[in-house]
Order: C-alpha cells, then sequence, then structure tokens
C-alpha cells in the first residue's frame, strides 16, 4: 500500500503548537474528569514509590552494598525482569477480563509494598534492605502490563487519546517532582524537618492510601470493543469470541476429574503464551515490538548503571557524605522530571497534530543523540552535569509517548490491554538481557585501569536507540491502522473494518442457524 509523508510544519507553526500544548491539555482534563482521576492516582503512585527510593532506599544501598550496588542492583533486577516477563502477559489478560480498575489497583500494591516491609523489618540494616528487595521482586507482576495506561485509553475519547498519552507521562513526573521537591526544600535546604527515615515512610503510606481511594472512585463502564482497528490479523481470536458469544444448545459431555485438571492446566500455560502469540502474529505489533525493545533497552540500561557511574565520576564511593550521596540521588530525579513535564504534554500535543508514527519516526534520532552525551560525565565530574545527564535521559524517553499511543490504537478488539502488556515485556526483557550484560561486563570493566569506565555504556545504548528507526519504517500491509494518524492508512482501516464487519455477522448468522436446526435421532 503506497504511502505519503506529511509535510513539515514550518517554524512559526512550531512555536504556536508549544503554546497551545498546555492550553489544550488544560481543556482536556477540564472536560473529562475522570481522566484527571487515573491521571492523579498514576502520579501517586509514581510519587509512593520515588520517594523512599530516593531518601531511604538509595542510601542504603549506598551504605550496605557500596562498590557492589550495581551488581547486586543488577541481580535484583534480574529477578524483577524475570517475573514481570513471566507474570506480564497474564496480568495483561487479567485487566481486560475484569475491572480495569481492579487491576491497577493490584499492581499498584504491588509497588508500594517494599516500603511498606520497610516499615515491618525495620529500615537500618542490610537484612532489611534485602527483604525490601526480595519482596520487590515478587511484587513486579504487573510491571509489563502498563494498565494505568489501558484505563487511560478507556476513560478518554479516540480523538483524545494522543494527547491524554503525553498527560499520562507529564503527570507522572509532575507528582515524583512534587513529592521530592518538597522534601528536598524542607530537609536540604531549609533544614526545618530532620532528614529521618521514618517520615518518609509515613508520608508515602499516606500517599498510597490515597491512590487506592482515588482508583475507586473512578466511574468506568466496560466496553464490548475498545478498538479503533480491525483487521484479519486476529481471525483466530475473533472466531473464538464469536464462538463464546454465539455458543451451541448441545451441551458438552461431562469431563472427569483427570480431563478437568488436564483442561485447567492448558488454560493457564495459554494465559502464557496467548500475548506472546498476539505481539508475533500481528505486522504491526511485531514492528512496534522490536522498535520497543531496542528504545527501552538503551534507557532501562543506563539507568540501571547511573547510580553507581555519578557516584563514582564524583569520588563519593565510599567516602561520600550522607548530603553528598542525598544530593546525587536528588540530582539523578529532580531535574529530568522537572523538565520532562513540558516535554510531554508538548509531544503529546503533536502526536495528536501530525500524527504519533510521523513524530515517533523523528524522534528516534534526537534521543540517539541525547543518550550518548552522558558519556561526558567521567570527564566533566561536577554535580551539574548529572542534572544535564538526567534531563537527555528523560528527553530520550520521550518516543515512549507516540509509540504507546500507535499500541493503543492498533490492538485488537477487547485486547488493549494485553497488547500494552505485550510492549511492557519487551521493555522487561530488554532490561532482564541488559542486566544480565552488567552483571558480566561489570566485573571486567571495574578491573581494567580507566578510572570510571562505565561511560562506555551510554554510546552504545545511544546506537542501539538509533537501531529503533529500522522496525518503524516502511509501511506493513494494510498500514500503520488509524492511530497512525496517516490519512491513507487511516482509510485503509475503515475499508478493512467494514469488510471484517460484514464477514462476522455472516458468521454470527450462519453458526445461529446451524445451532438452532433441529437434530433427528436415527
Amino acid at each position: 500500500v503506497p504511502t505519503f509523508e506529511m509535510d513539515n510544519p514550518s517554524d512559526s507553526e512550531d512555536e504556536e503548537d508549544s503554546k497551545n500544548a498546555v492550553f489544550s491539555s488544560c481543556k482536556l482534563c477540564s472536560r473529562n474528569c475522570e481522566l484527571v482521576k487515573v491521571l492523579l492516582a498514576s502520579g501517586l503512585q509514581m510519587a509512593s514509590v520515588s520517594l523512599p527510593e530516593t531518601f531511604v532506599i538509595a542510601l542504603l544501598r549506598a551504605e550496605i552494598w557500596g562498590h557492589n550496588m550495581s551488581s547486586y542492583m543488577a541481580y535484583a533486577a534480574i529477578g524483577i525482569n524475570s517475573v514481570a516477563v513471566i507474570f506480564g502477559g497474564p496480568f495483561g489478560r487479567f485487566s481486560d477480563c475484569v475491572d480495569r480498575r481492579l487491576a491497577a489497583a493490584v499492581f499498584a500494591i504491588g509497588t508500594f509494598a517494599p516500603t511498606w516491609s520497610l516499615l515491618i523489618f525495620g529500615y537500618t540494616t542490610a537484612k532489611a534492605l534485602w527483604i525490601s528487595t526480595i519482596v520487590k521482586v515478587l511484587g513486579s507482576y504487573g510491571l509489563t502490563s502498563n494498565v494505568m495506561l489501558a484505563l487511560i485509553n478507556d476513560v478518554t475519547r479516540v480523538e483524545d487519546r494522543e494527547e491524554a498519552v503525553g498527560l499520562y507521562y507529564a503527570a507522572n513526573n509532575l507528582m515524583s517532582l512534587t513529592m521530592t521537591g518538597i522534601p528536598v526544600l524542607l530537609v536540604l535546604i531549609l533544614r526545618v524537618i530532620p532528614n529521618n527515615p521514618t517520615i518518609f515512610l509515613v508520608v508515602q503510606v499516606v500517599l498510597s492510601t490515597l491512590c487506592l481511594l482515588l482508583l475507586c472512585s473512578v466511574r468506568w463502564k466496560r466496553k464490548e470493543i475498545n478498538s479503533e482497528d480491525d483487521s484479519s490479523d486476529d481471525e483466530d481470536v475473533s472466531r473464538a469470541r464469536v464462538c463464546e458469544a454465539t455458543g451451541s444448545t448441545s451441551e458438552a459431555p461431562k469431563k472427569t476429574c483427570k480431563a478437568w485438571v488436564g483442561d485447567r492446566i492448558r488454560r493457564t500455560v495459554r494465559q502464557f503464551i496467548l500475548p506472546v502469540r498476539l505481539a508475533c502474529g500481528n505486522r504491526r505489533l511485531r514492528r512496534l515490538w522490536c522498535a520497543g525493545f531496542m528504545l527501552m533497552f538503551a534507557g532501562q540500561l543506563v539507568m540501571d548503571i547511573g547510580g553507581q557511574y555519578f557516584n563514582q565520576s564524583m569520588d563519593l564511593i565510599p567516602y561520600g557524605t550522607k548530603d553528598e550521596l542525598t544530593t546525587v540521588a536528588v540530582l539523578t530525579m529532580v531535574p529530568g522530571q522537572l523538565l520532562a513535564i513540558p516535554g510531554n504534554l508538548i509531544t503529546g500535543y503533536l502526536s495528536k497534530r501530525g500524527g504519533p508514527l510521523y513524530l515517533l519516526r523523528r524522534l528516534v534520532p534526537i534521543a540517539s543523540i541525547l543518550v550518548t552525551v552522558g558519556a561526558f560525565m567521567a570527564q566533566v565530574q561536577q554535580f551539574w552535569f548529572i542534572a544535564v545527564t538526567v534531563i537527555c535521559l528523560n528527553y530520550a524517553g520521550l518516543p515512549n509517548v507516540p509509540l504507546m499511543r500507535l499500541v493503543s490504537g492498533l490492538a485488537p478488539p477487547g485486547r488493549v490491554g494485553e497488547s500494552l502488556s505485550a510492549i511492557g515485556i519487551a521493555a522487561q526483557l530488554a532490561s532482564l538481557i541488559g542486566n544480565a550484560a552488567v552483571v558480566v561486563i561489570n566485573h571486567h570493566l571495574m578491573g581494567t585501569a580507566m578510572a570510571n569506565p562505565l561511560w562506555i555504556y551510554y554510546p552504545i545504548c545511544g546506537t542501539l536507540t538509533l537501531m529503533a528507526i529500522l522496525p518503524i519504517r516502511g509501511t506493513p500491509y494494510g498500514g500503520w491502522g488509524a492511530a497512525s494518524g496517516i490519512r491513507q492508512d487511516q482509510w485503509v482501516a475503515v475499508v478493512f473494518a467494514h469488510v471484517a464487519q460484514q464477514r462476522w455477522r455472516k458468521e454470527i448468522a450462519r453458526r445461529k442457524a446451524a445451532s438452532e436446526r433441529p437434530v433427528f435421532q436415527a
């Protein structure tokens, strides 16, 4: 199918889009109160994780693990990635089958549990740190599901979903920044509150409770079909759903206990296989899966080694003071989250104006350059350059906004959560491979003559980010669908959806007639 490229917007239009992005987002929030609730809940969930991570757990790791911090964090990340990859697909299907608010609450509790364990077992010993780490590994079952994004997709109209995705990322950064910036102001700058871990742990409990209450207050009604695109890629799934909807008048034979157990085992295994089949079998999702894998591999890898890399660049291991370690932890989060807020809003707005596919293809090369900037930290060795590196890494993650919008728009009917979880599996699988590489490579890198050899990760990850442009170039058979923003692909999607609708209407009528046909016994 031939395609055409959209004209590049002029400089004046870019300036106008930047000014209108905030106003357009505010209008969207004013007419969609349920979206605001989900955004607040998602932001509180993110803040409840980042607050104790910055002021309690990061210090505990630096004091107890020291030079082994990146290796131990890599081991923990491997466990997290393994649990997330194994259970992410079934959890995504679970979110499609039950009330999405319940699935979001279950996911949120899994992220709150590591900090709750510190309140139970203490927060000053190595035993408490390891318990919290193990709980974090076990509670990562929903990390790949993107269930909050699926809930936002459910409560937002189709024409506003590009902007809602940008709002989602911006709200997460805003809430995390607020919940981190206020303690920094009160504890490190004004020093009106002592740097007591108990205070942060109690605040986290309050924030997590508010998050769960907001999720319960969201008004949402499940729709039978929750997709903007339909095609022949998912005929088997659609056929199975038609069979379930029409049913048959003949009674199924009773199963023995052994057959019942075998059937349950097959169904359980099927829950793990279907998301993989969805990602591999759908032409368009397969391309987005590969692009997401490369983007998230690079992003996760530099984030994993960032803490030790910054501390070693500033010669803070093992002689850094508590305030210096806290400053590094704050600089690792606050500047990037602050400037990522307007970045995500503008990205979502531009995605709505020009189409997410058009924007994604242009953001990937820019992200590659931004990732590479972090390598200069080994030579600059200044606190301010930590902020520059973190800002660049946060802006390198902006391609996720159009990418996730494309995934939700191209999801088969009733499988939005499962499709988003498939991309989440790509992220965790990339992180799993990357952390395994960190464990193996760091052992050899730290034994070299270089003073701070971790800088080498940044140019490598920049190259991998640039390679993410390859899967999204060109056009698959049938186009990219209505969510791409390309008019011809939107027209093709409408035609395919109409053909599929007519086909399945005939199929339903045929099956209904077959089920009502009288059966004559000899």
